[in-house]
């Protein structure tokens, strides 16, 4: 399977797996576990990791959850099918109505797109096409996805292979609000931040500074946007990372907010770009101007009813706190156990960073971990810090083993 793999889909990836002598094939997977489904040699057995990469919170359900695999069944059942774009969908009024009844106040409106990128294309068009402006803020770490506008948002690591250097696009340090005060200004369409940089470090903004953040874009008329793509739908504790979930007291209504990965239950890709009526007016000229064929599919809004039915449940969020509480101190005391090793850890809920002292720990920590039981990695934007985000359906049994796996992979790394 590999070869074939290698062959027909990417070499070069295939190669680099085989490189750290982990070339596996994912194979059968329930709950919070992933089986591989062959290695690199015949004699070597399948791995049983728990799952902490979860696709950056595509199964936050776990994988294969038989609610919402039901429910896709269900759907099928019911006769739906991907659906018209142009036409009015049932399941799309719906799904916009549930999830506007969960968003911050002042958000009304629900746009569907395929992936997470797509969904911030679209926030910087409102944005764009609502200020008259074309200068857009985002954080130097900051990671949305691979598509134009969002790309040309990102780090520079991800966009100068392709050429993708766009005009007008300005880089900030995320947490820092002087840089931001002096960027900002009056010819600025956005400013966009991810709540918790995940590819960056898992990194944790000061208090108040997205409190700032909001009361610099009401003074220059900014658009502020939220990517929520991770954070979103429970991750932090609170359902959304930006109303609460960073800092309880902290809760901030952004203009638009972008949710994907968690939306599909794991089961059917789906994303969407909610926000403030004002930004509204460019589809009242002109309901077409933003298509997406199979954005918003309605199989995909009726699984994504049934998870949020599930994930914004008092009882399920309740549930994340006492898992990420029990997360949170187990990774304390294992920062002061392997303090030769480990820097910092930080995070919110279930979703965690742990800082070493240097890069090669973090690389070697990573190998480690995906030969003993733990599917994880390591930042792309700080390679000396690897993220972990279980599954929020964790029990507290699995969360002890997860803990107990981290602590024998520690042991085996150098102890200088």
């Amino acid at each position: 399977m590999i070869k074939l793999y290698s062959e027909f889909v990417n070499s070069s990836k295939a190669s680099f797996f085989k490189s750290l002598g982990i070339g596996v094939v994912q194979g059968k997977r329930k709950g919070v576990y992933l089986q591989t489904l062959e290695g690199l040699k015949e004699n070597i057995p399948p791995i049983k990791w728990i799952d902490c990469r979860t696709s950056g919170g595509v199964f936050n359900l776990g994988h294969c959850n038989p609610v919402m695999v039901n429910a896709l069944k269900e759907a099928l059942d019911l006769g739906l099918d991907i659906g018209d774009h142009h036409l009015i969908s049932e399941q799309r009024a719906l799904l916009a109505k549930e999830l506007i009844n969960l968003m911050p106040p002042g958000i009304k409106k629900v746009q569907f797109c395929v992936s997470g990128g797509e969904a911030i294309d679209l926030a910087l068009k409102l944005a764009f096409a609502t200020t008259k402006r074309k200068k857009i803020l985002s954080a130097s770490v900051g990671y949305h996805g691979v598509t134009g506008l969002a790309l040309a948002a990102g780090n520079k690591k991800f966009k100068e292979p392709f050429l993708w250097n766009l005009p007008n696009f300005e880089h900030v340090e995320f947490g820092n609000i002087d840089d931001l005060k002096n960027k900002i200004d009056e010819n600025t369409a956005a400013v966009i931040f991810e709540t918790i940089p995940a590819t960056g470090g898992i990194l944790i903004a000061p208090e108040n500074y997205f409190t700032q953040v909001r009361e610099l874009c009401d003074k220059f008329g900014v658009v502020m946007i939220i990517d929520e793509v991770q954070t979103g739908l429970g991750r932090t504790g609170s359902l959304w990372g930006i109303y609460g979930g960073l800092y309880e007291f902290e809760k901030i209504t952004p203009d638009i907010m972008v949710l994907a990965k968690g939306m599909s239950g794991g089961i059917y890709p789906i994303a969407v770009t909610c926000y403030k009526p004002y930004l509204d007016t460019v589809f009242k000229i002109d309901p077409f101007l933003h298509i997406s064929t199979t954005g918003g599919s309605e199989l995909g809004c009726y699984v994504a009813r049934k998870m949020l039915a599930i994930q914004s449940k008092e009882e399920f969020l309740n549930h994340v706190k006492k898992m990420g509480i029990i997360f949170k101190n187990g990774l304390e005391n294992l920062k002061d156990k392997y303090s030769h090793l480990i820097k910092e850890i930080r995070g919110r809920g279930l979703m965690w960073g742990i800082e070493f002292l240097n890069e090669r720990y973090s690389l070697g920590c990573t190998l480690l971990m995906i030969q003993n039981g733990i599917l994880a990695d390591y930042c792309g934007l700080k390679e000396d810090t690897i993220k972990l985000m279980p599954p929020l359906i964790i029990k507290e049994d699995e969360m002890n083993e997860l803990l107990k796996r981290l602590e024998i992979i520690f042991d085996k790394m150098p102890k200088k």
